[in-house]
C-alpha cells in the first residue's frame, strides 16, 4: 500500500510540473532552441555525466567493501546502473536502490538490512555535500557584498559542515570508517556535473551566469528526489529560478531538459544489464 501511494504521488509531482512548466513556455520556442544547440557539446556533457554515474557507483563500491560486503567493481557498475535506470523508467515504490538492494541479497547472499543500511548512507553522504555546496553557492550567488565578507569565512564552514557531517553518520549508522573517502568523492561526482551544466550552456550559447546556474542546478538535484528521475521538477525550478538572470525562461528550460536527457541516456546501459540478468534467470529455470 505504501508503495502504491509513493508511486502516485510521484507520478502526481512529475505530471503537474511537466503540465505547469508547458503552460508558461512556447514549446516551439524550446524546440527551435533545442535544434540550435550544439551536439558536439550536448555529447561531451553526456560523456561527463556518465562519468560522474560511473564514480557514484564507485563510492557506492568503497562503502560496501569496507563494510565486509566484497563485490568487483564491474558488478557493481552492473547493479548500479540497473538502479538508475529504475529510477528513471519504472514507475513504483520499490525505486532503483531499493531494486539493487534486492539484487544484491539475491546473488551474494548479503542481509538485506545491512544492505539498505549502506545504500541510504551512499545516498545520505552525497545528498549532505549537495546541502554544503547550496550553501557556499548560496553566498556568491545572492550578494555580492556578502560573498568577499564570505569568502574568508569559506574554509571554517566548509571545515564545521564536514565534522557535522561525520559525527552524524557515527550516531546514526555507527558507521564512519567510509566518511572522508565519500565526501571527496562526492566532490568529485558534483564537479563532474558542473562541468556537464556548463557545457549545456555553452552549446546554447550562454557564456555567462555560470554560478547561478550550477546554483539552480544543486537546488533542482535536491527537489528532483520527489519525481522520476527529477523529470518535471528540474525543468520547473530551472524555468523559475533563471528569471534572475539575463537568460530567457525558454533557455533555461531547455538546460534542464537538455541534462535530463543526458541523464535518461545513460540510464540506459542498465536495461541492457537488466536483460542479462532475466534472460539468465530464464535459462535457470
Amino acid at each position: 500500500m505504501k508503495n502504491k501511494l509513493l508511486t502516485i504521488f510521484q507520478v502526481t509531482i512529475t505530471v503537474f510540473f511537466i503540465y505547469y512548466t508547458l503552460t508558461k513556455i512556447s514549446i516551439y520556442k524550446i524546440l527551435e532552441i533545442l535544434k540550435s544547440a550544439d551536439l558536439l557539446f550536448i555529447l561531451f556533457a553526456s560523456i561527463l555525466y556518465f562519468l560522474s554515474q560511473i564514480i557514484s557507483s564507485e563510492r557506492l563500491w568503497f562503502i560496501l567493501k569496507d563494510n565486509n560486503l566484497i563485490i568487483s567493481s564491474k558488478e557493481n557498475i552492473k547493479l548500479y546502473m540497473i538502479g538508475i535506470f529504475y529510477n528513471f523508467f519504472i514507475p513504483g515504490g520499490v525505486g532503483g536502490d531499493a531494486y539493487k538492494g534486492v539484487l544484491m541479497n539475491k546473488k551474494f547472499k548479503w542481509g538485506i538490512k545491512k544492505i539498505y543500511k549502506l545504500l541510504i548512507l551512499d545516498r545520505l553522504i552525497g545528498f549532505g555535500v549537495i546541502v554544503c555546496l547550496i550553501l557556499v553557492f548560496s553566498g556568491f550567488v545572492l550578494d555580492l557584498e556578502f560573498t568577499l565578507k564570505f569568502g574568508a569565512l569559506l574554509g571554517p564552514l566548509y571545515t564545521f559542515l564536514f565534522i557535522a557531517g561525520k559525527v552524524l553518520v557515527q550516531k546514526i549508522f555507527d558507521n564512519e570508517i567510509v566518511y572522508n573517502k565519500a565526501f571527496f568523492i562526492s566532490h568529485l561526482i558534483q564537479i563532474l556535473q558542473f562541468g556537464s551544466i556548463i557545457l549545456i550552456l555553452i552549446s546554447l550559447g550562454i557564456t555567462e551566469n555560470y554560478f547561478t546556474f550550477i546554483y539552480i542546478f544543486l537546488i533542482s538535484s535536491v527537489l528532483s528526489i520527489f519525481s522520476f528521475g527529477g523529470i518535471g521538477i528540474r525543468e520547473y525550478v530551472f524555468f523559475t529560478l533563471a528569471a534572475n538572470t539575463t537568460v530567457s525562461p525558454d533557455i533555461a528550460t531547455s538546460v534542464g531538459l537538455i541534462f535530463t536527457f543526458s541523464a535518461l541516456v545513460s540510464s540506459v546501459p542498465g536495461l541492457f544489464f537488466l536483460m542479462k540478468i532475466k534472460s539468465k534467470k530464464k535459462l535457470s529455470t
